[in-house]
């Protein structure tokens, strides 16, 4: 995924024209966008929304942290049409298996296909980046990790600056990829949903760190999110000659050659081939 669009699930007019945004996925929000008075009412309102969603895009939920209210949200989640599930303030690798097992009952008792539902964690706090690792280790069913830039940065008592989330981010990334997942994380709050140059700044710098997409809270902002983290023809040019070139290297015997004067081994060939790969998916 390069995008996933927030959408806050009693919005209906957003709803409608999610579909026309043009983000990877939807995430149907029964957090931080729902008033505490309101979340029963977005509950029963979900499954109605992914019916309408589900045949145009992948839908996915973002759920409440610990316990009562994530109970809740899990029953009216785990249904037909939901792919994806977000946690919202993940801090735990306890956390991770405690919701997995609850999704996995669910699957089995509502007759939906056992690890169908897979999971995001989001860390949002300082406790949560200092346990990156050991969360993406958590739970088959895990999908992906992602940074909550403003949380976290609440948590370490200053403003979601550039300096503050760099590292954090790399962290978070760094995380993910030791257990061979996706990372979701731009250094940059989305906050002010009108700075989008500010936003494709920040997500050149992500994609060069290892993120491969990100969240909109605004749909103004899927756009940039989908040029910067998508594959470009340059990129898919130099991965099929790099593959090309591999083929010929093995025939041949050789351990390496090269490419546009680049000298291309092992790491790089893996590299072609999953960038080939993901635009497969």
């Amino acid at each position: 995924m390069r995008s996933f669009l927030f959408v806050p699930v009693l919005e209906d007019r957003f709803i409608r024209k999610a579909p026309s945004r043009g983000a990877d996925a939807v995430v149907l929000d029964l957090e931080a966008s729902i008033a505490a008075e309101r979340k029963d009412q977005a509950r029963a309102a979900l499954p109605g929304a992914v019916a309408l969603l589900a045949p145009q895009m992948p839908v996915t939920v973002r759920i409440n942290p610990l316990w009562l209210a994530a109970i809740d949200d899990l029953h009216a989640s785990v249904i037909d049409g939901v792919s994806m599930l977000h946690l919202a303030l993940c801090e735990s690798a306890e956390h991770l298996r405690a919701v997995d097992a609850m999704v996995t009952e669910l699957e089995i008792a509502r007759g939906l296909p056992p690890g169908g539902i897979t999971l995001i964690a989001m860390l949002e706090s300082a406790l949560a980046v200092s346990r990156a690792t050991e969360i993406a280790h958590a739970s088959p069913r895990l999908a992906g990790l992602t940074l909550g830039v403003e949380d976290y940065a609440t948590s370490m008592g200053v403003a979601a600056t550039p300096d503050l989330l760099r590292p954090a981010v790399q962290q978070v990334i760094q995380a993910a990829r030791s257990a061979n997942l996706p990372a979701y994380a731009v250094p940059a709050s989305m906050a002010d949903f009108r700075d989008l140059d500010g936003l494709r700044d920040a997500a050149h710098l992500a994609r060069r760190m290892g993120s491969v997409g990100c969240y909109a809270v605004h749909p103004g902002q899927v756009a940039v999110l989908n040029e910067v983290f998508g594959t470009t023809e340059q990129e898919r040019d130099w991965a099929r000659r790099v593959l090309s070139g591999a083929e010929k290297a093995r025939q041949q015997g050789l351990g390496v050659f090269q490419v546009d004067g680049q000298m291309i081994d092992q790491p790089l060939i893996d590299r072609a081939r999953h960038m080939l790969a993901r635009e497969k998916t």
